[in-house]
């Protein structure tokens, strides 16, 4: 015969656990006269922007002046909108201008970049999203996730698994992630984890003696 008191000596469900706290990330304050240095730079390579209002987060996410940016270098658009520290755009440009724009230039026929396409700048998040550890770099404007590339004469290039293909879409691919190890402190992409199969994780971290994380 059932207990008509078992509802009542029931253990209760345990309450689910709360996130851990968020670490502290912080990134240097710009001062005027760096900002205005690294946007004079920008505007050489050709980049068109805006310097918008501060991006604020908790536990010192954010980035104090993003520019909003229209194209990365001419003719050549950023979607969707970003939100990168200067410094990060800057050497987003660079690589655009000396090996992305290259190496599209180097497809058979007559293909020219048209736009580069991320998956996220800013994010107030952990690394690779995970529940614990380290803050990512993108919790400060540092870092952008490349998806794929768009072209004038010839279908996108997404970024995706792709050793061993043979084509020139992986020959494509190879180029632009080995010519980002010039400009970015870290490149991950497909094969490093199964959180980069999709993109290329480009970012300015610093890291003692000058070390690269070339992946």
């Amino acid at each position: 015969q059932a207990d008509p008191d078992l509802k009542e000596r029931a253990i209760p469900s345990p309450a689910p656990e709360k996130p851990a706290p968020l670490p502290t990330i912080s990134a240097p304050k710009p001062s005027e006269a760096a900002l205005a240095h690294c946007e004079a730079q920008l505007r050489k390579l050709g980049a068109s922007f805006d310097r918008i209002e501060p991006v604020t987060g908790e536990n010192g996410c954010g980035i104090e002046a993003p520019p909003s940016i229209g194209e990365i270098v001419p003719g050549v658009a950023l979607s969707p909108d970003s939100q990168l520290r200067c410094e990060t755009a800057l050497a987003l440009a660079r690589w655009a201008e000396q090996v992305v724009v290259p190496a599209a230039e180097a497809l058979p026929d007559d293909v020219s970049l048209a736009r580069i396409n991320h998956g996220s700048t800013y994010v107030c998040r952990r690394r690779n999203g995970s529940a614990t550890g380290k803050m990512s770099e993108h919790a400060i404007g540092n870092a952008v996730d490349i998806m794929g590339f768009e072209f004038g004469g010839r279908d996108p290039i997404p970024v995706s698994p792709r050793a061993g293909d043979g084509t020139v879409e992986e020959a494509f691919q190879r180029a632009v992630r080995g010519g980002a190890c010039l400009h970015f402190t870290t490149v991950l992409g497909p094969g490093t984890n199964a959180s980069h199969a999709n993109h290329l994780h480009l970012d300015i971290i610093k890291r003692s003696r000058g070390y690269r994380l070339c992946e």
